[in-house]
């Protein structure tokens, strides 16, 4: 299509037609020749550029549901609460925490802290740390009141 303004290509979309170039009147006659008999190229640029915004767009938003899985796990990657209840339940400051804050009787160990945190909890083995989500919040919770203990202590 060419008016005053110069020339312009046009291509058809999916739903209507598109100018996707304009030629101004003092554009070289050679160079509206070239763009004219190869209009084919910036089409093609152009659906490659819309395939890719639509690629980008649907990974947005897996990410965007990835993120939000992660943010109603409690905002953290799955962790081995199991694992770190051992550890912590073999811990000295630990087991003391316990004993000030959560009636852990005295002398403690790893075993009696072990059966403490599980009483807590309302659990009957470390393993529903991993699988309970009430549990896994339950501990994070003992683990972030430790932490302050800690820091206060």
């Amino acid at each position: 299509m060419a008016d005053t303004e110069g020339m312009h290509l046009e291509v058809s979309g999916p739903d209507d037609r598109e100018i996707i170039c304009s030629l101004p009147p003092s554009c070289p006659a050679d160079n509206r020749e070239l763009i004219r008999r190869h209009i084919d190229i910036p089409a093609d640029l152009i659906g490659m550029l819309d395939a890719a915004a639509r690629r980008d767009a649907k990974r947005c938003r897996e990410i965007g549901q990835l993120r939000q899985a992660l943010k109603s796990k409690g905002g953290k990657p799955a962790k081995d609460y199991a694992a770190e209840c051992t550890m912590k339940c073999a811990d000295t400051a630990f087991r003391r925490f316990l004993m000030e804050r959560h009636e852990l009787p005295h002398p403690a160990t790893a075993t009696t802290a072990t059966t403490r945190v599980k009483s807590i909890l309302a659990i009957t083995s470390r393993t529903e740390l991993n699988e309970s989500p009430a549990a896994a919040e339950g501990w994070r919770i003992i683990i972030q009141e430790f932490e302050t203990w800690r820091r206060e202590g």
